[in-house]
């Protein structure tokens, strides 16, 4: 800011502060100012080039991002290729529902936990008996904590478990006795715990830590400690307030017994848990595909799909004043059109196995509105899942088929959409020498056991691996579900590395690493000239001021005024 006096005043401008017009009169100030400005005019330009750009980078990524979100909410509609076989489709979850055959509640009888792929079926289980810890009490006692009196050993243990030898001293009290035999609890498998049975009344209860394993007790010296208690008599529990037992079931009529309620081993992929024993009542136990993991799935897709939805109607919408708003950094951008128009023409095939077999979402219930959102009709989605499982899950599956079970596919990231492809598999000394896909050797790249489609080809992105040791001829075909080439397609413009919105982001990343150079450099010789015109300006002033000062002295030596 200029600090005006009479004939002139101090400013500063950039780093340098400095009068103007002291001598002259002039506001020289302005005139620097202005010529500063109208140099550092295309460095403002350049800065809002550069803000542009930066905006739209941030809606790259957020076009990303939501496509990445579409691409996650696909992961368990899509076929996994993991040879560790780890992969995570809804529909290949199972569920488990159980009934019974009267009024009571299943779920109260027993818990069911069902693994992905077991085999679907249906079964009808009676639990006559549930497998049971042994528990053991002594007499009552009045002071848990008087000495007991008694002095002695005696070993103890679970059946199956390492007894160990339990030490009592005549000052230890019935609290001391519960202490020392859960110190060995670990080796012995025997737990032991003070209750207080009324309100002057203790009891030791010592229980088996496993159901169906019985408490013995042995090698008793000294004092017979137990015995003492009111425990044993003669080696002989005297109040046994639960015996061991093991659990007792029928399935499908067939006698089982086990010696825990935790079974996992009686159908394959099913764990029961036995809650409570009720002769008579008879649970069917129906294994099944899971729905509504399968719905959620769907559903799932439909809510991120239209999340990236809403951004592209964002961006893609004129005002009713014709007008862009400010919020549409993407408006005509060419890659918005494209990922656009390519889900849309993807989302609007058929896929699954034709025919009279679902093939569109139309038929699932999922429909588009004026903006392409979806809109799901949830009662005809129920009834598709329900009634056409197999289809639902070839709309969104890929399907394969292979002849040869050394021949596996182990990726694909193509969008081959459908094909046959018989392979000419050639080896020599246990090494892959050739490979030719319907008589074509051009299309395939081998390296050790894997087969990998050529860049640029069909194939690309199709990986395989082979494990034989003999020249084979193999028939194999894919049909694409809309999980695989939703996801493969949105991959390549939303790939992190190789997709196209990050290679839009890097170009623009060094377009402002240009653009900022630039304005760097305008800037410096804006600088320079502002610099170059304070010093111009200042010897002008000091010109004048010499003038002045030359003509003040001739004034007095002639004797005149500035009015002669």
């Amino acid at each position: 800011m200029a600090t005006v006096g009479e004939t002139g005043g101090i400013t500063t401008q950039g780093t340098r502060t400095f009068f103007f017009g002291g001598s002259s009169g002039l506001n020289t100030s302005a005139l620097i100012e202005a010529a500063y400005n109208q140099r550092v005019a295309e460095a403002d330009k350049i800065d809002v080039r550069v803000t542009n750009n930066r905006a739209k980078a941030d809606a790259y990524t957020k076009l990303q991002t939501l496509s990445q979100a579409v691409q996650k909410s696909l992961s368990t509609l899509r076929r996994s290729y993991s040879s560790l076989g780890d992969g995570v489709s809804a529909f290949d979850a199972r569920s488990g529902s159980l009934t019974s055959n009267n009024a009571s509640d299943p779920t109260k009888i027993l818990g069911v936990a069902v693994d992905r792929g077991a085999i679907r079926g249906s079964y009808e289980i009676e639990v006559i008996q549930k497998a049971k810890n042994q528990r053991v009490a002594s007499a009552t006692s009045s002071d848990p904590t008087v000495a007991l009196g008694a002095a002695g050993t005696f070993d103890v243990a679970m059946a199956g478990k390492t007894a160990a030898t339990i030490n009592v001293t005549a000052g230890m009290s019935l609290n001391d006795l519960a202490a020392a035999i859960n110190t060995q609890s670990s080796t012995t498998g025997v737990a032991a715990t003070v209750l207080k049975v009324s309100s002057n009344s203790y009891q030791l209860v010592m229980s088996a830590n496993d159901t169906a394993k019985a408490i013995t007790v042995s090698n008793v010296t000294g004092d017979n400690v137990l015995d003492t208690i009111g425990m044993t008599s003669g080696g002989t529990f005297v109040n046994e307030l639960q015996p061991a037992q093991q659990a007792m079931l029928t399935l499908d009529g067939v006698p089982i017994t086990r010696d825990t309620n935790t079974i996992d081993d009686l159908i394959d992929g099913v764990e029961i848990v036995i809650a409570k024993q009720e002769p008579g009542t008879t649970i069917t136990l129906d294994i099944g595909d899971d729905h509504s993991g399968v719905k959620d799935g769907i559903m799932a897709f439909v809510d991120a799909y239209n999340e990236l939805r809403a951004f592209i109607t964002a961006n893609q919408t004129v005002q009713s004043n014709g007008d862009i708003g400010e919020d549409a950094i993407l408006f005509s951008d060419s890659e918005l059109k494209n990922l656009t128009g390519t889900v849309q023409q993807l989302l609007n095939s058929s896929f699954g196995n034709g025919g009279t077999s679902l093939a569109t979402l139309r038929e699932l219930g999922i429909t588009q509105d004026g903006e392409n959102n979806f809109v799901v009709d949830e009662s005809a989605l129920d009834t598709a899942i329900i009634t056409k499982f197999a289809d639902v899950r070839a709309m969104f599956e890929t399907q394969l088929t292979n002849d040869n079970a050394e021949f596996a596919l182990l990726g694909n990231t193509s969008k081959i959409g459908a094909a046959n492809i018989t392979f000419d598999i050639t080896m020599s000394g246990g090494v892959i020498t050739g490979v030719s896909a319907n008589g074509d050797s051009s299309l395939f790249d081998v390296t050790g056991g894997s087969i990998t489609g050529k860049k640029g080809s069909i194939y690309e992105g199709l990986k395989f691996a082979y494990i034989g040791t003999t020249s084979t001829t193999i028939n194999f075909s894919i049909k694409q579900g809309l999980g695989d080439l939703l996801d493969n397609t949105l991959a390549t413009f939303s790939d992190a590395v190789t997709g196209s919105l990050a290679a839009q982001k890097n170009s623009l990343t060094s377009q402002n690493t240009e653009l900022l150079s630039r304005a760097d450099r305008v800037r410096e010789r804006a600088d320079d000239f502002r610099n170059s015109l304070i010093d111009r300006y200042a010897r002008f002033e000091a010109q004048i001021a010499r003038s002045k000062s030359i003509l003040s002295q001739i004034q007095a030596i002639l004797g005149t005024n500035k009015n002669d």
